[in-house]
């Protein structure tokens, strides 16, 4: 929640974290909290699973059991419930039950022990017990059972509304219980190690017919399963040892067509990888698929098939391409992989990732193999190249890259994921992971964390980065997505606001979903411009509808994400069916937008008012009582109240993570303009949201607080702004590439302007040939001392690298033409100079050589031999790469690494294009161009040698086309006198007196 004062005032650390914990205590108190903790011992059931979980007990009422399923219309919280209508008669005195039970782990008594269930029903007067177990006493009654008793918790009172019945001060309870217990036994009864492992609803409610929804079990702390003696949620002993947990699952998936099905129905499925977050809480997000790996533990594996969980499950190893007696161990593996999951819903069997075409023989037999045990159930490989093999014989092919943080733009992304779809076959289904997740090399290199050690600041990414991901995937026309977190996810500072951003975006792929299911084949995609150069929108065609998505695909949105927000926007879209009507999606609530459309010639211009980052719209003509817009607003019904608590929440937390930095910024010297009432602004938007969310309106409330972060989006921005105005590109800098670690940057800056660049020490940069002379082909860049050429590729191309004349290759400096105003009255007419009349723009010092990389597509052969016409396809693997030799320097000497790049024309057939970069960074931190407009571009790089005392770098082609380099170089930067450098202090206009941090 956000504090707001009257007067301003400045906020000391110790307060912002008491701010903290307020947010923290109004997610918890939402009926939809998203707030993992590590090294949870409370066991929980969501009520998620397809059958049924509380058993009929004991009972001295007649009771009729009209209807005990799972119910999707009324639940606590997301997906489902259990639902129970009873009819029973009159009793004849106060000691009345009907006993329905759930079986849990051991739950060792202690003053810590305590438990609670979410209850519904139309009439009041349900209990909630637990039957404590004391294991060093027997029952009289039954000498092979220890001895037992029910102990007593909250009652039911909120008749049609949620109240969560709990146990609490369980050894008091059980005290109360001991003299009678010391009757029947007839001595003192020895409670030592006495434990609950059940808990029991008694749900007479008097005579009549009423309606129970059950939801949210929790009890804890409780016992492992291992040491508990059994499953969570089952009965100790009902399994054989050794046999398939849970026994058979009912939730058949296959593939048909491009498409994923479930229980005969069309699938999207959004999928997370289990990482440490709480089962519970993952689904509450609205995850229907869980990527588990093959020694995933036994819990997790029966935690996530109680609550209903579609599972994704790694296969342990890849059989030989043929069988030899190596390959016993392998089988062996599987064997055990198979029987571990036959118990459980699996989506499909996950073959590995980053498959390349040589290994498609060993994921062909290992999918055989499995195929004997199971003949139903696809199977799917994360692909890196092969496309068209793994097609033939996959039911899923997935792809995936991580952008953020990295100098691949958005725009460049749509653009190798559209590639690698085009590259496979419509015959089978194919998804994407979407980055939500701190990559390992930004973590260690930038956030500087190792070993799972937790940040003392914010880290990334941004909610807004994962949710363009997730939405340009879905734009290419991925069928299902899968979301690979990290720890991090767990760890309710550093992951809750991508939880709550992905719970909102779930919710909205929910709702598009009957639009997404329609067969690949019959299903097409195109991107149309707007009137705005950064919005994007992609038109797709579905069986129920079309869908349109206009995308911001501003540059720089993978490092920061930028505000986004536009008042109106406007795109013509084409082929709109008669009747059909525009509809806004949010999971709070559509809009209808018919007014709002007008048809032109060449197609209905839409005018999208207020769009921010996504604005997903459906065309349709189903308007009747069963279709699409019946369903959205149902869906807006029961989810509307939680979707707006989540936007609420997840302002809350972005406001809190940028004010953190900001407000170390702001120590250092740099501000934004306007801060303070951009900060004001997110406050009363949030304000508003709350306002509005107390009276009901929850489509307003979500709006607000929508609002409400593009604020927040624009002081991030502002400040990423001005940290990489003075760089080449925002990865010269690699504490540049996240608003969360600016500070560091800035420490970085003042670092180089205190510095003076030495003389390179890198041996050949220039491409100099000596004293010899360079041959009209060139000659290999093996003949420059040190350096190296590697290439790799699968297509039919032709490459080149090696040492060419710098003849012709000099920028050519147009001459300007005068610019001729008009007459003018008193004056004779004469030419205007331009302000950039005589002005030469930079370019390398060309000496007789110059480094040159091409890539030349082969042509095509026909099917008659003879040579056919190329095709547009983009290459799948090739990489073209020059090396220079490692110069050596102690390690932690700041360094900066420059070269000029030109390209004649724009590389194809690649998203990447050319790469320039260093072995500290790598490449996601790489120079990347598609072209530089036939002119000589220089760039500069600033980094750190590391501990192995080496740096060396890389000049790569990846597509179709010619790249040269020139006066590549690695400088030592050195100290200068005092007073001799610059100042080392931000630029002049990103400097404001640094005072304290007003009103918040």
């Amino acid at each position: 929640m956000f504090r707001k004062r009257k007067e301003p005032f400045v906020v000391p650390r110790p307060n912002r974290r008491c701010v903290l914990a307020s947010v923290m205590l109004v997610v918890i108190g939402a009926g939809f909290a998203l707030v993992p903790v590590y090294g949870e011992t409370i066991h929980r059931f969501g009520f998620g699973n397809k059958n049924t979980a509380l058993v009929r007990g004991d009972a001295n009422v007649k009771v009729e059991e009209k209807e005990h399923d799972i119910d999707d219309n009324s639940c606590h919280s997301r997906p489902t419930s259990e639902h129970l209508k009873l009819s029973s008669d009159l009793a004849t005195g106060d000691a009345a039950f009907i006993h329905y039970h759930y079986d849990t782990p051991q739950a060792p008594v202690t003053a810590a022990l305590s438990a609670g269930v979410w209850v519904k029903a139309t009439k009041t007067g349900i209990q909630l017990r637990a039957r404590v177990v004391f294991p060093k006493e027997t029952d009289p009654a039954h000498p092979e059972s220890p001895l037992t008793a029910l102990i007593v918790g909250d009652t039911y009172t909120d008749r049609g509304q949620w109240q969560k019945l709990t146990l609490t001060e369980i050894p008091g309870l059980i005290g109360k219980h001991l003299p009678v217990l010391q009757t029947k036994i007839g001595r003192a009864v020895n409670s030592t190690g006495a434990y609950i492992d059940r808990l029991v609803l008694n749900l007479y409610t008097g005579p009549g017919t009423a309606d129970i929804w059950i939801d949210d079990l929790d009890i804890g702390p409780v016992k492992a399963p291992d040491a508990a003696g059994g499953v969570p949620g089952t009965t100790t002993g009902r399994s054989k040892p050794g046999a398939p947990s849970g026994g058979a699952r009912g939730r058949i998936s296959r593939q048909d067509g491009g498409q994923l099905f479930v229980d005969g129905k069309p699938f999207f499925f959004r999928a997370v990888r289990h990482t440490g977050a709480p089962l519970h809480v993952l689904r509450q997000a609205g995850f229907d698929a869980l990527w588990v790996p093959a020694d995933v533990s036994a819990s997790v594996l029966e935690e996530a098939n109680r609550e209903g969980w579609m599972v994704v499950p790694s296969a342990p190893v890849a059989l030989p391409a043929s069988v030899t007696d190596k390959s016993e161990a392998e089988v062996a593996a599987l064997d055990g992989y198979f029987r571990k999951f036959s118990g459980s819903d699996v989506l499909f069997w996950d073959l590995g990732g980053g498959r390349v075409k040589e290994q498609t023989a060993a994921v062909k037999r290992t999918q055989d193999y499995i195929r004997k045990f199971d003949g139903k159930r696809p199977f799917s490989a994360d692909v890196w190249d092969g496309f068209q093999g793994y097609s033939t014989f996959l039911g899923a092919i997935g792809a995936h890259r991580w952008p953020l943080f990295t100098s691949l733009e958005l725009s460049g992304y749509r653009d190798w994921i559209a590639q690698r779809m085009a590259l496979s076959s419509d015959r089978a289904v194919f998804w994407t992971w979407v980055q939500n997740h701190a990559p390992d090399w930004y973590v260690e290199n930038v956030a500087r964390a190792k070993n799972g050690d937790q940040f003392a600041d914010p880290i990334g990414p941004h909610p807004e980065q994962v949710r363009l991901l997730a939405y340009i995937s879905v734009a290419c026309g991925c069928r299902g997505l899968g979301f690979w977190s990290d720890q991090f996810l767990a760890d309710s500072h550093f992951g809750r606001d991508r939880l709550q951003g992905m719970a909102i975006l779930n919710s909205e792929l929910e709702m598009l979903a009957p639009v997404l299911l329609a067969p690949r084949g019959a299903q097409s995609i195109q991107w149309l411009d707007t009137d705005h150069p950064d919005v994007k929108a992609a038109l797709i065609r579905g069986s129920r509808g079309t869908l349109l998505l206009p995308l911001w695909l501003g540059k720089g949105s993978q490092y920061v994400p930028d505000q986004g927000a536009v008042g109106s926007i406007k795109v013509t879209v084409p082929l709109v069916a008669d009747g059909a009507d525009p509809w806004r999606i949010s999971p709070a609530g559509v809009e209808c937008l018919r007014n709002s459309a007008v048809k032109r010639t060449g197609g209905t211009e839409l005018t999208i008012t207020e769009f921010d980052l996504v604005a997903p719209i459906v065309f349709t003509n189903e308007l009747q009582q069963d279709g699409l817009v019946a369903q959205w607003q149902d869906y807006n019904r029961k989810y509307g109240r939680s979707a707006a608590r989540w936007a609420m929440d997840l302002a809350a937390e972005e406001y809190e993570k940028t004010y953190t930095v900001h407000a170390r910024l702001a120590q250092m010297g740099v501000q934004v303009r306007g801060a303070d009432g951009l900060f004001k602004q997110a406050v009363q938007f949030h304000e508003d949201a709350r306002r509005d969310f107390a009276a009901g309106l929850y489509d307003k409330a979500f709006t607000d607080a929508q609002r409400a972060l593009r604020p927040l989006r624009f002081i991030m921005r502002d400040h990423w702004n001005q940290a990489v105005a003075t760089l080449d590109t925002p990865s010269a800098s690699p504490f540049a590439v996240s608003y969360f670690s600016l500070p560091k940057h800035w420490e970085l800056f003042r670092e180089i302007q205190a510095c003076q660049p030495a003389t390179t020490v890198l041996p050949g940069g220039s491409f100099e040939p000596g004293n010899t002379d360079i041959p009209a082909d060139g000659f290999p860049v093996t003949a420059v001392p040190g350096w190296v050429a590697r290439f790799g590729t699968i297509d039919r191309v032709k490459v080149a690298a090696g040492v060419v004349s710098a003849a012709k290759l000099a920028d050519k400096i147009e001459p300007k033409k005068p610019v001729y105003e008009g007459p003018r009255m008193f004056l004779p007419s004469r030419p205007i100079a331009r302000a950039e009349d005589g002005y030469v723009p930079p370019a390398p010092e060309l000496g007789r050589g110059v480094l040159k990389l091409e890539v030349q597509r082969s042509a095509d052969v026909a099917g008659d031999g003879k040579p056919a016409e190329g095709l547009a396809r983009p290459l799948e693997r090739t990489f073209l790469a020059v090396e220079s030799p490692p110069v050596k320097l102690p390690p932690g000497t700041l360094v900066r690494v420059s070269g000029w790049i030109k390209t004649p024309e724009d590389i194809k057939l690649t998203a990447d294009g050319v790469l320039f970069y260093d072995d500290v960074c790598g490449e996601p931190l790489a120079v990347r161009l598609t072209g530089t407009k036939g002119k000589w571009k220089q760039f500069h790089l600033y980094r750190r040698v590391p501990q192995s005392g080496q740096i060396s770098l890389t000049m790569a082609l990846t597509g179709e086309g010619v790249a040269y380099f020139d006066d590549v170089r690695i400088e030592p930067l050195v100290p200068v006198a005092q007073g001799a450098g610059f100042a080392a202090r931000p630029p002049q206009s990103a400097v404001q007196p640094a005072g304290g941090i007003r009103q918040r």
